[in-house]
């Protein structure tokens, strides 16, 4: 069932105006995850142990390529954000929290993270975590994330945070500034919760909000988790709603890796 915070958005909203047939550039890169999986997190058994305690264990099944954009193009189109809804030929493909927790085996239901936070209020310590990572590059999470060692606590922490930061910069709520969004600092406090957290839901109203403006603006990039629209978008034209092989895996993605999710 959709989430009812989801629902209540999407009605409120004004109907988006038709967008031109232009270029659009998607800001979601699923190749930059796949990377650090391969190339360091997959290789070290301590780091993929803190990304699986986290719970996302499932991004390792990422493809290691762009979005295909032509694929893409179409689904953003028929994208209706007033009603969640792709429209398509082979008929209505709803995009819901609960989807996109399954797409990626994350928690659907629950609390979800605020939109914003600032120094007033934190703690000394974490005001100084604020300050450490809320400049932090794309590139310098990549660095903290492959050269952190996992010998102590404060170390294990700082590898967790410049996790999180990275896979929201580039992947689920990715931006065209070269730092994170503010909407993604409020994840790095809590660590003990993180995976107790609406992520789907933390995705979800992000990317609504990131497709509407891009429709209504008539904009040349979209940000937002992008990649989810197609994976739902596949799973239900390639398997139906009602699949019980499907739903045996903790994951939609892991049915897609490289060429056979296209």
């Amino acid at each position: 069932m959709e989430s009812p915070q989801i629902k209540g958005k999407a009605v409120q909203r004004k109907e988006s105006n038709p967008t031109k047939d232009q270029g659009h550039a998607f800001k979601c890169v699923p190749l930059s995850v796949n990377v650090i999986f391969e190339k360091c997190i997959k290789k070290d058994p301590q780091k993929m142990a803190i990304v699986e305690k986290l719970g996302f264990g499932s991004l390792q099944y990422l493809p290691n390529d762009y979005l295909k954009h032509r694929v893409l193009m179409q689904l953003f189109k028929r994208f209706n954000t007033n009603y969640n809804t792709i429209h398509v030929v082979a008929g209505e493909v709803e995009i819901t929290t609960e989807k996109i927790g399954k797409t990626f085996g994350l928690k659907y239901t629950g609390i979800t993270y605020p939109e914003k936070v600032t120094t007033k209020g934190l703690s000394e310590e974490d005001e100084r975590i604020f300050k450490f990572f809320q400049s932090k590059s794309q590139a310098a999470l990549k660095e903290l994330i492959f050269n952190t060692l996992i010998d102590s606590e404060a170390n294990r922490d700082k590898f967790r945070r410049a996790f999180l930061l990275y896979i929201q910069k580039c992947f689920f709520l990715p931006i065209s500034a070269p730092n994170v969004t503010p909407r993604a600092l409020p994840t790095i406090f809590d660590l003990q919760n993180t995976r107790k957290k609406n992520w789907a839901l933390h995705i979800h109203n992000f990317l609504l909000e990131e497709i509407e403006k891009a429709k209504e603006n008539n904009a040349s990039s979209v940000s937002g988790c992008c990649f989810a629209l197609m994976v739902i978008y596949f799973y239900e034209t390639h398997f139906g709603k009602n699949s019980q092989d499907v739903e045996a895996r903790p994951s939609w993605i892991q049915y897609w890796t490289g060429e056979t999710l296209w």
